[in-house]
C-alpha cells in the first residue's frame, strides 16, 4: 500500500494550510465519501502570498466593476422566461394591429385605421368591430405610433397580471411544490410578485399616457369618460398607485396594516380591467375579461381552501415573554405537519389582539417533541408592540395559525455546502435547516444581531453543525454571558459587523483548501470516533467468524461515515507496530508510506492482526493516551480519499449507516445538546489553529483568487447562500458576493 501525503513547510513566500497538528486531516480531497464532508476541490497545499503590487488599485477598480456588470446583465435577464413571454405578447397585437383587416385593423386602401363604414365614427374616434365600438382610430404617422405603443403595453401585461395572483395561490403553489412541475417554477415567488407588481405599477401609465396622446391629436379627450374604455381605465390609474407604491416607496412611513389595506384595492383593478375591452375584439384584443376572470375565480377558491382546510385554531399556545420579543409553542395537528415536515413560514392571527389581521412568521421546529412548532416575534412593529403589551408575563393562549407554506430557505437542499446568513430575527428559518440537514450538508452559519437576551435565547436552540462553521456577530452593547464570549471552537461569537467580502470567501476557502476545516475545532468528536473504533476492534476480536478483510473494510466505514481517513486513525493507534518509512528533509514537501510490497489488502490486514488485536487488549490504553500520542503527531497528513475508497473498497453508505447505528447512539446524544456541548470544561485548550475567517489576513487576495479559480460547474455549483433578514445594504452586499463568487443566493424576507 502506497500512499502520497502532501505536507507542509514552513518555507517564506508560501501559506502553510494551518496545520492542526493534534488531530488527523478530515476528508477534504476529491470523491466524497459523505455528503456532509464533500470538499469538492484537491487540496493545494503551498499558496503564495503575494504583496500588494503597484497594479492592484486598478485590479480592484476593475474587478468591482466586472462585478457591477455582471449584477446588471443579471438583474436585466432575471425572469427572463417571463420576459419572452411579455415580449411575444407585444409581438402578437404588434402584427395583428397593423395587418390588414379583415385579420388586422388597417384598411388596405388607405394604409390607417379607420371605419370604413362610417366617416362619423371615424371623426369620433371609434370603429365598428364585431358589433362592439373599439376607440383605436388612427389616421396618421404619429397616431399610428402612439397606438401601437398603447396596444403592446397592454399586452405585455398579460403574463405579469396572471403571475400577480398566482404568486398568492398559497394552497395551488403547496400542491405544485410537491410534484415534478416544481422543477420548472420560480423558487422565489415573493420576489417574482414584486416584478410583476412594478411592472404593471408603471405600465398602465405608459398605456393611459399615449392613448391619451393620441384623443388629444384627434380632438377626441371626451373619449375618457364617455367610452367604456376610458371609463374604466380611469378607475385602474386611479387605484393602481394605492395597491402598489405604498408597498414600493412608503413600507416606513405607512403601517403595515394600511398597507395590506390599500394592496386589496386589486379587486377593483381586476374587475375594472375586465370590462376595458369587449371580448368581440379576440384574437385582435378583447381577452383580459377570460384571463383575469379566471385569476379572480382560481384566487377566491385557493383562498377559500387555505382558511378552511390549512388553518387551524390551537388552544394551547405557549408564550414566553423576553425583553426582545415573544417565544410562541404551539403543537399542531397531524396535518399541518403532513403539510410541511421543516421550515417554511406561517400566517398568525391572535385574535385576543386583533382578529382581522394576519401576520407571516418562520416557523422551525421543537426537536424534543415531534409536532412542536415554534415562532419567535421581535417586538418591531405596530402589532408586535401590542401583542408584548398584551403579554406582560409567560401565558397560554389560544391562536389561530395557517399554513405552513414554502419558503426559499426550502431550497438549501439543492447544496451540499450552505453558507446561513441572518440578521436578527431572521436566524428562525436558519434553525429549520440546520435541523433537516446538519446530517447530510456541511452547514455554515453567519448571524448579525445586536439584542443580548435574543443571542442568549437562541444560543440554547441551535443546535449547530459541527462540520460548519457557526459565526455570530454581536453588535448590541449590552454585556453578553461570559461563556459566550469565551468560545473558542468552530462556534465563535465576535463583537463586531461582518464584512461578508472577507467572511465568505474565507468560509469556502478554508473548507474547499482543507486549512480551515471548522470541524478541526471540535476534537471531542476526534476523541469520540476513536472510542468507537477501538470498541469495535474489541468486538471483533471476538468474532472469529470474519475475516480481516471484512473487519478492515467495516473499520474503514466507520472512520469514512464520521468524515475521518482511517489510515490516519489507524497511524495514531499503531505508530509503535506499524512499519513506517518516513523521508523528510526541511524542505520536502512529500511523504511516501510504504506498507510492504505484496498484495495490498494481505499487508494491511497482517497490521491489523498482529498489532491492533495486541494493543486493543492492553488495559492501559485509554483516551488520555490516544490523545496523547495525536499531540505528538507532526507534522500534519493528507491523502486522497479517493484512493483511500478504491483500495480498500468500501461497502456503501446505506449499509454503513445500519451497522453504525448502534454505535453513533452515544455521539448522537452528546451532540443533541450543543449549548452544553459548548461549554465543556477545557474544550478550548485543543485549538492549535490560527484560522479566523471573520478576519481579513495578509495575503487574502491569494485566498480570494483561490475561491475564483474553482470549478463553477462542479465546486461551487455545490455551495448556496441563504439569507432572512430585512436588511437591505445585508443583500446587496450578499448579492455582490454571489455573483463575484459565482455562488447562488437564496433570501427570504418577509419585509412587506
Amino acid at each position: 500500500l502506497k500512499i502520497s501525503i502532501s505536507v507542509d513547510t514552513d518555507s517564506t513566500g508560501y501559506l502553510n494550510s494551518d496545520s492542526f497538528n493534534s488531530s488527523p486531516d478530515r476528508l477534504s480531497d476529491v470523491a466524497p465519501l459523505s455528503p456532509t464532508y464533500e470538499s469538492s476541490s484537491k487540496v493545494t497545499e503551498n499558496i503564495p502570498i503575494s504583496s500588494p503590487s503597484s497594479n492592484s488599485t486598478s485590479t480592484i477598480t476593475k474587478d468591482v466593476l466586472s462585478v457591477s456588470s455582471r449584477m446588471f446583465l443579471k438583474e436585466l435577464i432575471r425572469f427572463w422566461t417571463i420576459k419572452v413571454m411579455q415580449l411575444l405578447c407585444a409581438i402578437y397585437i404588434l402584427v395583428l394591429t397593423f395587418a390588414d383587416a379583415p385579420l388586422g385593423l388597417v384598411d388596405p386602401k388607405t394604409g390607417t385605421i379607420i371605419d370604413v363604414n362610417s366617416v362619423e365614427n371615424t371623426d369620433k374616434g371609434v370603429i365598428l368591430v364585431n358589433g362592439d365600438y373599439r376607440a383605436v382610430v388612427a389616421q396618421n404617422t404619429y397616431q399610428m405610433l402612439c397606438l401601437a405603443v398603447s396596444r403592446m403595453s397592454a399586452f405585455s401585461m398579460y403574463p405579469v397580471m396572471g403571475l400577480v395572483f398566482f404568486t398568492k395561490c398559497k394552497a395551488l403553489r403547496n400542491f405544485l411544490n410537491n410534484t415534478p412541475y416544481s422543477m420548472y417554477m420560480i423558487p422565489d415567488d415573493h420576489k417574482l410578485h414584486i416584478y410583476a407588481g412594478k411592472y404593471i405599477a408603471f405600465d398602465v401609465w405608459i398605456h393611459v399616457l399615449f392613448h391619451l396622446l393620441r384623443w388629444i391629436d384627434q380632438g377626441n379627450l371626451p373619449l375618457l369618460w364617455e367610452s367604456c374604455a376610458g371609463i374604466s381605465g380611469f378607475i385602474v390609474i386611479i387605484f393602481t398607485p394605492a395597491i402598489t407604491f405604498p408597498m414600493m416607496y412608503w413600507k416606513q412611513r405607512i403601517p403595515y396594516e394600511i398597507r395590506k389595506g390599500l394592496h386589496y384595492f386589486f379587486y377593483v383593478f381586476a374587475v375594472g380591467m375586465c370590462f376595458h375591452t369587449p371580448t368581440s375584439g379576440i384574437p385582435n384584443g378583447g381577452f383580459i375579461a377570460y384571463v383575469l376572470g379566471f385569476c379572480i375565480i382560481l384566487y377566491f377558491l385557493d383562498s377559500m381552501y387555505v382558511t378552511i382546510f390549512m388553518t387551524e385554531k390551537i388552544e394551547t399556545t405557549i408564550f414566553q415573554v423576553l425583553p426582545s420579543g415573544v417565544q410562541m409553542s404551539m403543537d399542531v395537528s397531524e396535518a399541518f405537519q403532513k403539510r410541511g415536515e421543516q421550515g417554511g413560514f406561517a400566517y398568525v392571527c391572535l385574535p385576543w389582539v386583533d382578529r382581522n389581521q394576519w401576520h407571516a412568521f418562520s416557523l422551525f421546529e421543537n426537536l424534543d417533541v415531534a409536532n412542536r412548532r415554534e415562532v419567535f416575534m421581535l417586538n418591531s412593529g405596530d402589532w408586535t408592540n401590542s401583542v408584548h403589551k398584551a403579554l406582560k408575563r409567560n401565558t397560554v393562549r389560544p391562536v389561530w395559525v395557517c399554513g405552513p407554506f414554502a419558503s426559499p430557505y426550502n431550497n438549501a437542499d439543492s447544496y451540499d455546502n450552505q453558507i446561513l446568513v441572518a440578521t436578527g430575527i431572521g436566524i428562525t428559518p436558519a434553525l429549520s435547516v440546520i435541523r433537516a440537514h446538519k446530517g447530510s450538508r456541511r452547514i455554515n452559519l453567519i448571524w448579525a444581531v445586536r439584542d443580548a437576551a435574543m443571542l442568549e435565547f437562541f444560543m440554547e436552540r441551535l443546535y449547530l453543525d459541527h462540520s460548519g462553521w457557526n459565526l455570530i456577530f454581536y453588535t448590541g452593547n449590552e454585556p453578553l454571558n461570559p461563556a459566550l464570549e469565551e468560545l473558542n471552537t468552530n462556534v465563535r461569537v465576535i463583537k463586531s459587523r461582518p464584512n461578508l467580502h472577507v467572511v465568505i470567501p474565507n468560509i469556502i476557502y478554508g473548507i474547499e483548501s482543507a486549512t480551515g476545516l471548522p470541524e478541526t475545532y471540535l476534537p471531542s468528536e476526534l476523541e469520540s470516533v476513536k472510542e468507537l473504533l477501538i470498541e469495535r476492534i474489541r468486538e471483533f476480536d471476538s468474532k472469529e467468524d470474519m475475516t480481516d478483510a471484512e473487519k478492515l473494510k467495516n473499520l474503514t466505514a466507520l472512520a469514512r461515515n464520521r468524515g475521518f481517513l482511517f489510515t490516519e486513525l489507524l497511524h495514531d493507534l499503531m505508530s509503535a507496530e506499524m512499519n513506517v518509512l518516513m523521508e523528510s528533509t526541511a524542505s520536502q514537501k512529500s511523504i511516501e508510506v510504504r506498507l510492504g510490497n505484496g498484495d495490498i489488502q494481505d499487508a494491511t490486514t497482517s497490521v491489523f492482526r498482529s498489532g491492533m488485536r495486541r494493543r486493543t487488549k492492553n488495559p492501559t490504553i485509554s483516551e488520555d493516551f490516544v490523545l496523547d500520542q495525536v499531540r505528538e503527531l507532526s507534522p500534519k497528513f493528507t491523502t486522497s480519499s479517493r484512493n483511500l475508497q478504491q483500495d480498500f473498497k468500501c461497502p456503501t453508505h446505506q449499509d454503513d449507516n445500519t451497522a453504525l447505528k448502534q454505535q453513533d447512539s452515544a455521539s448522537k446524544h452528546r451532540r443533541s445538546s450543543t449549548w452544553a456541548s459548548l461549554q465543556q470544561k477545557g474544550l478550548s485548550q485543543y485549538i492549535t489553529t490560527e484560522f479566523n475567517p471573520w478576519e481579513e489576513p495578509k495575503g487574502f487576495n491569494s485566498r480570494k483568487n483561490y475561491v475564483k479559480n474553482l470549478d463553477e460547474n462542479t465546486v461551487l455549483s455545490t455551495w448556496g447562500i441563504l439569507y432572512c433578514g430585512g436588511s437591505p445594504h445585508v443583500e446587496r452586499a450578499l448579492k455582490r458576493v454571489s455573483e463575484e463568487y459565482h455562488v447562488a443566493l437564496n433570501t427570504e424576507s418577509f419585509y412587506w
